[in-house]
């Protein structure tokens, strides 16, 4: 804004052209840093914030199409933005800002727990498009994962369950940074000792984790599409294609799976 003749710069008359009449200069500033600062941005974040974002969601929608060319994608529980495109090629995946699974065992386990999601949602009678998580004991997944390890794969191919154990810790520390999961409540020698001790055998029954509205965003259909294949992934993108309210495939700024299905004897030696 020119102080001196009271007028505002093209920029600004943009955005107060936006958002003063709708939403307000000031609440319009926070929902945008909100949407920016992380992967999702939850309903039970800010309420207020929330509802407002939904029910102005074509203003913001406009806002970032005009001046970034992302999407916008909100339902009853989430909102994240979706960035179409990478324009800096210089860029490889690991020097982005994004959720990256690392490795075959990473990759196979994120697509046991999407299956593993809806297995719980159908058991504790739960809609996936209006709860706001669905809980479970640490330990449930992890004998679900063994079980669908032995179903699929020969003892030979078999992961040893010290491995899995490290495999799951692993994933569940990326996955709760980039705010697919919380850890709700840990009990017994966890609470001592630390989460890392629910990784156990002894301590696995310990941890009460909830799945967030995010994880959502992804599907476990691709477990079928890749025949559930461990030995012959190394890292892959499970993202539904299908533009609808639960699920959408794009790259985000944050939020993406490395596509990348080869054979097990190309990566020998990784």
């Amino acid at each position: 804004m020119s102080t001196d003749e009271g007028t505002y710069s093209g920029a600004d008359s943009a955005f107060r052209g936006l958002f003063a009449n709708r939403v307000g200069i000031a609440r319009a500033r926070e929902i945008l840093n909100v949407l920016m600062e992380s992967p999702f941005f939850y309903r039970d974040d800010d309420l207020d914030l929330f509802e407002t974002l939904r029910r102005r969601r074509s203003v913001f929608a406009d806002f970032f199409q005009s001046f970034y060319g992302w999407e916008l994608y909100v339902d009853t529980q989430v909102a994240r933005l979706i960035k179409p495109k990478v324009y800096n090629s210089e860029l490889n995946p690991t020097q982005r800002h994004i959720f990256r699974l690392s490795g075959r065992n990473e990759f196979v386990l994120f697509v046991l727990l999407l299956e593993f999601h809806q297995r719980q949602a159908d058991e504790q009678n739960l809609d996936l498009e209006t709860c706001d998580e669905v809980r479970f004991v640490l330990g449930d997944f992890i004998e679900f994962a063994f079980r669908r390890y032995r179903d699929e794969l020969s003892d030979d191919d078999s992961v040893p369950e010290d491995k899995l154990f490290d495999h799951c810790r692993a994933l569940f520390t990326k996955l709760e940074l980039y705010r697919f999961i919380a850890v709700r409540q840990r009990e017994g020698e966890v609470k001592e000792k630390g989460l890392r001790y629910g990784f156990t055998r002894t301590g696995k029954d310990d941890v009460l984790y909830a799945l967030l509205p995010g994880l959502r965003c992804y599907r476990a259909e691709a477990l079928n599409q890749l025949d559930f294949d461990p030995k012959a992934v190394v890292d892959g993108d499970v993202s539904d294609p299908a533009k609808s309210d639960t699920a959408e495939l794009a790259d985000t700024e944050w939020t993406q799976l490395s596509a990348q299905v080869t054979e097990l004897d190309e990566n020998k030696d990784e």
